[in-house]
C-alpha cells in the first residue's frame, strides 16, 4: 500500500463560509497550496532549500471534486501523496477529510512543475526527488477520478478581445495585492479560485437568476466538479478581468467556463471549467431547475472552442 503525508490539519472558519452555508471553494484550494508545501518538502524541497538553491514547485493544474459539505466549526485534516514523477512535473492526490466523521470532503488532482525560481521556466527532476517519491506513488483512488469535466485538459487560450466579441459575461475586475502573492512571487493559486467564486454572482445575475429571489425561495448554487488550469504567471499589481459563460445544460447540472485575463496585454492567464448545481438549503440536497429557469438558461449557452 502506497504512504500518505500528514499534509494539514485544522477547522473550518466562520468567515470561510458562503451565503450557502458552507466552506467557499477557494479555501479547498487553498488547503491543497498548503498541502503542497509538505509535499515538496517530501520530495527533497524544504524552506531553506527552496531559499538556498532558488527551486521550487509551481501549480499547473488542479482538478476538483467536492464530494461533501463543510460548515463552520468543523475539523478537518489532509492527506496527501505524489501518484506520478515525470521529467519536469509531477501529479500528486490530496483528500481533505471531515475528521468527527471520517468522511471525505473534497478531492485534488494536481499539476504541478518543479520551477526555476530565477529563469521563471520548468527544470527537470533530480534523481533524489525521483527516489523520494517511491514510496508514496500509487494510483488514484476511484473516488478522485473525473465524472464531467476531464483532467489535465485545457480550454482554448483565447484573448481578452475574443472573450468580449463572443459576448463571454465579465464577472470581476481588480488588481493583485502583495498579500495574495505566495513566497514564490506570484498569486497563489487560492486567489484564482476565490475570483471565480466572487464573480459567480454577477454571472448568475445575467443569466438571469436573481441571487436575491434565491435566496428568498431558500436555494442556492454549489459547484461539484472544476477544473483550473494556470497559464501564465500573476505577479503582484497586475490588474485582472474575468469573463465567463455557460457552456452546457444538462439534467440537473449547468457547465461554466471561466476565462481570467490580464488586462494590460489581454492574454489569458488561467481558466477554469465548473460543474453547478442547484441546492435547497434547508433540505440539502440538489434540485432541478424549473421549466421557466430553462427556458430562461437554455439561449445563453455559448461556444467556447477555439
Amino acid at each position: 500500500m502506497s504512504l500518505f503525508l500528514d499534509s494539514f490539519r485544522g477547522t473550518v472558519n466562520t468567515w470561510e463560509c458562503d451565503e450557502v452555508g458552507h466552506m467557499n471553494v477557494q479555501f479547498y484550494v487553498a488547503r491543497a497550496s498548503d498541502a503542497a508545501f509538505y509535499l515538496r518538502h517530501a520530495l527533497g524541497l524544504a524552506p531553506s532549500q527552496v531559499r538556498g538553491e532558488g527551486r521550487a514547485m509551481v501549480a499547473l493544474e488542479e482538478h476538483v471534486r467536492f464530494h461533501r459539505e463543510l460548515r463552520a466549526g468543523d475539523l478537518m485534516h489532509m492527506r496527501s501523496r505524489p501518484v506520478e514523477i515525470r521529467e519536469r512535473t509531477l501529479v500528486s492526490f490530496h483528500e481533505l477529510i471531515n475528521s468527527a466523521s471520517g468522511e471525505t470532503a473534497a478531492t485534488i488532482v494536481a499539476v504541478s512543475g518543479h520551477f526555476d525560481l530565477e529563469q521563471r521556466k520548468l527544470i527537470p527532476w533530480p534523481a533524489e526527488a525521483h527516489g523520494k517519491a517511491a514510496p508514496f506513488l500509487g494510483p488514484l483512488p476511484p473516488h478522485a477520478e473525473p465524472r464531467s469535466v476531464a483532467r489535465e485538459t485545457r480550454l482554448a487560450d483565447i484573448a481578452l478581445a475574443d472573450a468580449e466579441a463572443r459576448g463571454f459575461i465579465e464577472i470581476y475586475r481588480g488588481a493583485v495585492m502583495p498579500w495574495e502573492c505566495d513566497d514564490f512571487g506570484h498569486m497563489n493559486s487560492r486567489f484564482y479560485m476565490a475570483r471565480f467564486s466572487d464573480g459567480a454572482g454577477h454571472l448568475w445575475q445575467a443569466l438571469g437568476m436573481d441571487k436575491r429571489q434565491m435566496q428568498e425561495k431558500r436555494r442556492g448554487t454549489v459547484v461539484l466538479e472544476m477544473r483550473l488550469n494556470y497559464l501564465r504567471e500573476v505577479r503582484s499589481g497586475a490588474m485582472l478581468i474575468v469573463r465567463s459563460t455557460l457552456t452546457r445544460l444538462e439534467g440537473r447540472t449547468l457547465t461554466f467556463a471561466h476565462f481570467m485575463f490580464d488586462a494590460e496585454t489581454g492574454r489569458l492567464v488561467a481558466t477554469g471549467e465548473a460543474i453547478a448545481v442547484m441546492l435547497d438549503l434547508d433540505a440539502r440536497r440538489t434540485v432541478a431547475f424549473t421549466d421557466e429557469e430553462r427556458a430562461r438558461l437554455a439561449p445563453q449557452v455559448r461556444e467556447v472552442a477555439a
